[in-house]
């Protein structure tokens, strides 16, 4: 049982990845509510450390300057990748501070969450400014040729579907916008900032917010869209040996090779036949980009739908 378990949430978090960090981020939020409002300090300085480790090394490369690449390392490793694609940290920890606005503040899990939204709102920002970092410094300049030199680009890009291409590079551009939109509503989370700047002020400007919300949901649908569109190619088989060039002993040596092989198979099979389970169940790239879009659209489409329910409620008590 507590195998099946596990098989379904590494199914879940194969398939869904999105919804899954969501869910996992929003318990430990709840969970670690008063620790992170106690000690907020130390938590921005964990968050911090990723950042730095994926920043200096990049700046440094800019000025021809090599240092350890961080990402060998196993764990950390993991992190690292986990902050450059910010679908695991970054893009969640939005997503429920997000919803804070639009849920019932006297639900008392909802009031532990908007408790923190100051402190995750800062939080998000490392993986956020990580991931353009990275991403910017990739996509955005071929993405921009995309636009101002479209023969050019397609002559030397391997896409398939002009349409794909578009969309997948719009998305790129879009990312640059939310960067610029992104940063101003960061910085202004910072205790500092915001008592400068004044509670109405500062109002006022968290309403740009719902403008990168929305921006955050069509930069993700035209990322997953146009890779549906056009697919990464997958990686070529080598080339086989020329004739003659192989002696007896390396082809006995490949035949017991292959023969172990298919031993190893059958049983692997035969395995999965006594035990069926959920890490059995192969998912292809293209029907989970499909997942990852309906997740989109459950996830933004949810949260319209209770915001707008709010708003009503509360211009109805207003009157």
């Amino acid at each position: 049982m507590i195998k099946l378990l596990f098989d379904f949430i590494q199914f879940l978090n194969t398939v869904a990845p999105l919804l899954m960090a969501l869910g996992v981020l929003t318990l430990l939020s709840v969970l670690l509510s008063k620790s992170i409002k106690r000690h907020a300090a130390v938590y921005y300085a964990v968050f911090s450390i990723p950042f730095a480790l994926v920043a200096i090394p990049f700046v440094l490369r800019l000025f021809g300057i090599e240092m350890f690449n961080f990402n060998r390392i196993p764990f950390l490793g993991a992190i690292l990748r986990d902050y450059i694609h910010a679908g695991t940290l970054g893009f969640p920890l939005l997503i429920i501070i997000m919803y804070m606005g639009a849920l019932n503040p006297k639900n008392p899990y909802v009031k532990k969450l908007l408790s923190i939204r100051k402190e995750l709102s800062i939080l998000s920002g490392f993986p956020i400014l990580t991931h353009a970092l990275i991403r910017v410094t990739h996509n955005f300049p071929n993405a921009l040729r995309f636009f101002t030199d479209n023969t050019e680009y397609m002559e030397n890009a391997r896409v398939v579907n002009v349409w794909g291409a578009g969309i997948s590079n719009f998305s790129f551009v879009l990312g640059v916008l939310m960067l610029a939109l992104f940063i101003p509503l960061w910085i202004t989370s910072f205790d500092g900032v915001r008592k400068r700047m004044g509670s109405v002020r500062w109002k006022k400007w968290q309403r740009w917010s719902y403008v990168l919300y929305a921006m955050l949901f069509v930069h993700s649908l035209g990322i997953q869209t146009g890779g549906m569109l056009n697919p990464r190619e997958e990686r070529r088989t080598p080339p086989p040996a020329v004739a003659g060039t192989a002696t007896a002993a390396d082809a006995a040596h490949n035949r017991n090779n292959r023969g172990n092989a298919e031993l190893r198979q059958r049983a692997g099979r035969d395995e999965r036949r006594q035990s069926p389970s959920f890490a059995n169940i192969n998912v292809n790239p293209q029907a989970r980009r499909y997942v990852h879009i309906a997740s989109l659209f459950l996830i933004f489409g949810s949260y319209l739908y209770l915001r707008l329910g709010k708003a009503r409620r509360e211009r109805v008590r207003r009157t």
